[in-house]
């Protein structure tokens, strides 16, 4: 952490601006994130006949407890498989000369910003076990006696490998930064002892790397349990599906028993990823001394490596999102892949559909909305944390990460408790876009307070201390030269935020209500049965075109705002 920055303006007062900042950062903060927290918890001890009732009652039914276990047990095996095909991959295109690496690259990035009910169509349709596709072609080919099979999407491995493209995503994007920055005489001590390529990337690379792996790692983890669209599309009973259907039966005890089971799960695998890395001091490799991390020369195991990110990045791209185009372009899926068969009909029926276009546009309005405010506040709670000697600025950095270990059901099931009951209720907020708002600012500020800290620990404080020598005030000084100095950041929190707003489903499926329907409600609406499957894969193959070309425009504007602020650089200094 920087030195804090002085708290006085010129004139030896203590600055009106760090105290107004520190208390709007912390109501907003009670009120978005503490406030539901509270809500969850004491849910649980008040319904029902109160006390640890309701906790009874979950652990005499079987079926929140096969729900629990499930939920622990996908939690479990997808970390687990992100991790090594991650670190595989991170490896191999970081540090060897595998082949292909920028599409690899490429496909990491589209299966994080994707949405996984997208990618969970795309596998029913491919390994259904009666007409998925590719069971058809695999029992023709291999001329099968069986009418099922041989794979089954309707299984809690299906439902790991439908989410198995972001959790690799995950590790994948969090090892290839680790592994180019690690000082390469590590690695050159241990093969001067005689040890091959293989046996010092499994000594020397690999536990160094092991923080970036268990955060990775941590993200599946943690991402998995929020997960609703698949398991709910696949007819897999985990908590976050329970917790809908609690709300859906009004029983409200059961529900957040299950949110509160939901969150301690989440908050304990945090805290075991902290205890992995508790002796930060193990795994430091950069200092002052420069270097680049080399490429090694690990001879036919390269070819396995680029093999095998051809195979991740049909299975994790290619195959999903082709099979729904081709569906999307079908007018009737049981006539196959015949020429008469072809049409944009199901395009066309997406354009027209007045409900369709009411859902696209709501969602557009909150995710601007949400992004604007999360980018804004991120900017505020992140100067108060860095740049301020306010009293309990820590502890705002805490909270402003509560919303990681709360997965979207949960915290919308306490947005329900809350603003059903007085006094919230007079707001008027159930079934209305301000609840949906409020979910999504409580998701996403943790985007936007980290993506500012780290900008604003890049800004020496010097160049603030200056300008207040020269009699700017603190709100001035953070408008001319802090702000600019970080306009990147600012940009790209913004787009990020919409971009994952957009198709946000987990919280938007408990809190949607009649006439709040928003793009990822809509479609899983379509895809049970109010459209058909050729025109829910058509709105998904939208989404997804979509949501891509936004996430490149965010990456082109963070490269334009990097260039204007490095032009811009020396101005604010000169206004003085």
């Amino acid at each position: 952490m920087t030195a804090a920055a002085p708290e006085t303006t010129q004139g030896g007062t203590v600055a009106i601006w760090s105290r107004a900042a520190y208390a709007v950062s912390a109501l907003v903060l009670v009120w978005l994130i503490l406030l539901p927290f509270g809500a969850i918890f004491l849910t649980s001890f008040l319904e029902g006949d109160g006390g640890l009732s309701a906790y009874a009652e979950f652990l005499a039914s079987r079926s929140l407890r096969t729900a629990t276990w499930n939920s622990i047990l996908v939690a479990m095996g997808l970390a687990g498989l992100s991790a090594v095909i991650g670190t595989a991959l991170a490896f191999g295109v970081a540090r060897t000369r595998m082949r292909f690496k920028g599409l690899v690259r490429v496909t990491m990035i589209l299966a994080l910003i994707s949405p996984e009910f997208l990618l969970a169509m795309g596998y029913i349709l491919l390994a259904g076990p009666n007409v998925g596709y590719a069971n058809i072609v695999l029992r023709e080919l291999f001329s099968m006696d069986v009418r099922t099979g041989p794979f089954d999407i309707y299984t809690l491995w299906g439902l790991v490998f439908t989410a198995l493209p972001s959790g690799v995503s995950f590790v994948f994007l969090a090892l290839v930064p680790a592994f180019g920055s690690m000082d390469p005489a590590l690695e050159d001590a241990a093969r001067l002892k005689g040890a091959s390529p293989l046996r010092t990337i499994a000594t020397v690379t690999l536990p160094l790397a092991r923080p970036a792996i268990l955060a990775g790692t941590l993200l599946a983890f943690a991402t998995s349990l929020a997960m609703y669209g698949p398991p709910e599309m696949l007819g897999i009973p985990v908590l976050t599906v329970s917790i809908r259907e609690s709300l859906l039966g009004l029983d409200f005890d059961e529900a957040s028993v299950a949110a509160v089971v939901l969150v301690g799960i989440s908050i304990l695998a945090l805290l075991l990823q902290r205890y992995g890395i508790r002796h930060p001091e193990r795994y430091r490799t950069i200092s002052g001394k420069a270097f680049a991390a080399r490429t090694l020369d690990l001879g036919w195991p390269e070819h396995l490596l680029t093999a095998f990110g051809l195979l991740y990045v049909g299975v994790a791209l290619i195959l999903p999102y082709g099979t729904m185009l081709a569906v999307s372009l079908m007018k009737s899926i049981g006539n196959g892949f015949t020429a008469d068969n072809w049409t944009l009909a199901n395009f066309s029926t997406i354009l027209g559909d007045d409900s369709i276009r009411k859902a696209v546009f709501l969602s557009l309005r909150l995710a601007a909305a949400s992004a604007a405010v999360v980018a804004v506040f991120g900017v505020i709670v992140a100067y108060v944390v860095v740049r301020t000697r306010q009293p309990g600025r820590a502890i705002l950095d805490y909270i402003s990460v509560l919303p990681l270990a709360v997965p979207g059901t949960a915290l919308a099931f306490a947005l329900i408790v809350i603003y059903l009951s007085e006094p919230f209720r007079l707001l008027g907020f159930y079934g209305t876009p301000a609840i949906l708002l409020l979910a999504y600012l409580a998701r996403f500020i943790p985007l936007g307070v980290r993506n500012s800290q780290s900008a604003l620990l890049q800004v020496s404080p010097e160049l603030e201390e200056a300008s207040r020598v020269f009699g700017a005030g603190e709100l001035s000084t953070l408008l001319r030269i802090t702000l600019p100095l970080i306009l990147p950041a600012f940009v790209y929190t913004f787009l990020l935020v919409f971009v994952l707003a957009i198709p946000e489903l987990s919280a938007s499926i408990v809190l949607r209500g009649f006439d709040t329907q928003t793009i990822a409600t809509s479609v899983l609406s379509v895809w049970n049965g109010n459209g058909g499957l050729a025109v829910a894969c058509a709105y998904g193959i939208s989404i997804f075109v979509t949501v891509s070309l936004l996430f490149l425009l965010a990456l082109l504007a963070r490269r334009l705002a990097a260039a204007w602020g490095g032009q811009a650089d020396a101005a604010p200094a000169a206004t003085h």
